[in-house]
């Protein structure tokens, strides 16, 4: 990876210039996810010549807040607790980035045995907030606009928190708490204390929120190990299915990275398709399909929007899904016994 042909490049189209960027340690991981196929030539190509956006620029955040999110916040009373807690989280990540720029001290070096500690201590400490918690290399191929600055350091610790599945059930006409900011509050919250508690240890670390586009988080949960792509374009869970909101921590120090799994859902997920059925703006594709060098199948966000609008925020794709209704385990006892879909079964009656 040293090689500067291995390195991804960003241009500037109206210099005509380009510079390298950081030497990219998590493409090796995400070439050879064991679910997911990954045409490494054209995911280079395509992040040189067409970066991924930011997932809601700084415009259409002010838009979407206004128009959008101020309305829904308002009409349940949670505008101080929503509002002010998004964007203090937001400041509060900024204000820690220019810290972390201004200071110059040095993480502490550690050997393996030293740094395998901290992971487990890490974990346990994750844990014990409420986080499912893996580690893995940072892909830059999945920050938005090659904005390296964003995620400063090669190492990720990938944290994952659970939605309420009772507000779930609420979708499409949820009431008095939002399924996806309750979530966005509680984790974002506590991820400051995750970093806090990874500085104490003396290494240095930056944040990226729930609320946050700069970094895609589902292909760094799934490559630190912590679930698989459904159909529904989520990362499915062992734990708590696609019924899970994402945070990442940068994090100086050579962590050894956790091994993706295999759950078996690309099969499940064909035999299933309930989400795909029950999106009300037939938003996902049926099939998979090359998309950026990636083989999945790809949400339609112009179908997508209109029913995020109507339905305040819709979730009607990880309602469905029988993973978040039953659990992984008992789902996938189902069909390898005798096929059964098990949410397939109650929408046809049967059960």
């Amino acid at each position: 990876m040293n090689d500067y042909s291995d390195r991804l490049r960003k241009s500037n189209i109206f210099r005509q210039t380009y510079i390298l960027r950081p030497c990219n340690y998590g493409k090796v991981i995400t070439d050879n996810l064991p679910t997911v196929k990954v045409n490494s030539h054209d995911l280079d190509l395509y992040t040189e010549i067409e970066p991924l956006k930011e997932l809601i620029p700084l415009m259409h955040k002010v838009f979407l807040t206004l128009i959008v999110e101020f309305p829904k916040w308002l009409k349940r009373g949670k505008f101080i607790k929503y509002g002010c807690g998004v964007f203090f989280q937001i400041a509060r990540m900024k204000f820690d980035q220019v810290l972390k720029m201004i200071n110059k001290r040095k993480s502490i070096a550690s050997d393996r045995e030293s740094l395998s500690q901290l992971k487990n201590d890490i974990k346990e400490y994750a844990q014990d907030m409420g986080f499912i918690c893996g580690f893995t290399k940072v892909d830059r191929r999945f920050i938005a606009k090659g904005g390296d600055a964003f995620f400063p350091y090669n190492n990720a610790v990938v944290l994952g928190m659970e939605m309420s599945k009772e507000l779930l059930d609420e979708v499409p006409r949820p009431g008095k708490r939002l399924f996806d900011f309750e979530i966005y509050i509680k984790a974002g919250f506590l991820v400051f204390k995750v970093a806090k508690f990874i500085k104490e240890k003396g290494f240095k670390c930056h944040i990226r929120i729930p609320f946050d586009g700069h970094v895609k988080y589902p292909p760094h949960a799934i490559m630190a190990g912590l679930g698989e792509l459904g159909a529904q374009g989520v990362v499915i869970t062992r734990e708590y299915g696609p019924r899970v909101r994402w945070c990442m921590i940068s994090i100086d120090a050579e962590i050894e990275p956790d091994s993706p799994v295999n759950l078996n859902m690309n099969e499940y997920c064909d035999a299933c398709r309930l989400c795909i059925r029950s999106c009300p703006g037939k938003a996902i594709s049926d099939e998979r399909l090359w998309w950026r060098g990636v083989y999945k199948r790809k949400i339609n966000d112009s179908r997508c929007y209109p029913y995020f609008r109507k339905y305040a925020g819709c979730g009607i794709c990880i309602k469905v899904c029988p993973i978040c209704q039953y659990g992984y385990d008992e789902c996938m006892k189902a069909y390898r016994e005798d096929g059964v879909i098990l949410r397939k079964r109650i929408c046809n009656g049967e059960s």
